[in-house]
């Protein structure tokens, strides 16, 4: 199976030959390749780049910055199935080499950005809720997996976790590791689950000692002082 990024490159290559195509890239993985960034910076959008360009050069050149009022916490590299990577990694090159498989993997390069004034376990609940819906039910592990996934982080949000809790999401991050399921979708989905317990551990404890989400209580207060 080929993208549309694929395809686009090969033209290019017949004509120009490998080597002027390797050239192009940073790192020892030749080409370039079409990064993207959503989220709160100040230019969202799409570009096509030498490959190895780092996550801090899209952020700050391309996407100028963080939008206003917000300050970057971490970013998922490629996509939802990818995991978090925080201000220590901003500086790795974007490629398939560079990233140390204990970080992560580049994956398609669509950056999606997370701030200071969003939720980091919203955030993960609205990913985990998509993987759930996505599972095909073939392979029990995903089938009941994902669903509990979302409905544990949905009692952090809603008040009801217990250091418990944090447990069962932990153990869930193992059992639905590579290896224990008939393909990729709840690996995937357990990626930015398992670096988000990992980076952001304070605001899953946050939630159970505050009996909720923090940032939801925030807004409610602010909507009420309004």
């Amino acid at each position: 199976m080929q993208n549309v990024e694929t395809l686009y490159n090969i033209p290019h290559i017949v004509n120009q030959g490998s080597d002027w195509y390797h050239r192009l890239s940073r790192t020892q993985d030749g080409g370039t390749k079409i990064y993207g960034i959503s989220g709160r910076v100040a230019n969202p959008g799409w570009w096509e780049l030498p490959l190895g360009t780092t996550a801090r050069e899209v952020l700050e050149r391309y996407a100028g910055g963080m939008a206003d009022g917000v300050r970057f916490r971490g970013l998922l590299p490629g996509g939802i199935s990818t995991a978090f990577m925080t201000e220590e990694h901003v500086d790795l090159p974007l490629d398939f080499s560079s990233i140390p498989p204990e970080v992560g993997r580049l994956g398609t390069a669509t950056m999606i950005v997370l701030d200071d004034h969003t939720c980091p376990v919203g955030f993960v609940l609205n990913l985990e809720k998509f993987f759930a819906r996505e599972s095909c039910g073939w392979c029990t592990p995903c089938r009941e997996g994902l669903p509990w996934v979302a409905k544990i982080l949905r009692s952090f949000e809603e008040g009801r976790a217990t250091s418990e809790d944090l447990s069962l999401l932990k153990m869930h991050t193992k059992w639905l590791a590579p290896g224990h399921t008939f393909c990729g979708l709840a690996p995937g989905a357990m990626a930015p689950l398992q670096s988000a317990l990992k980076y952001f551990h304070d605001d899953f404890e946050r939630h159970i000692s505050a009996g909720g989400c923090p940032w939801s209580k925030k807004s409610s207060q602010q909507r009420v002082l309004v």
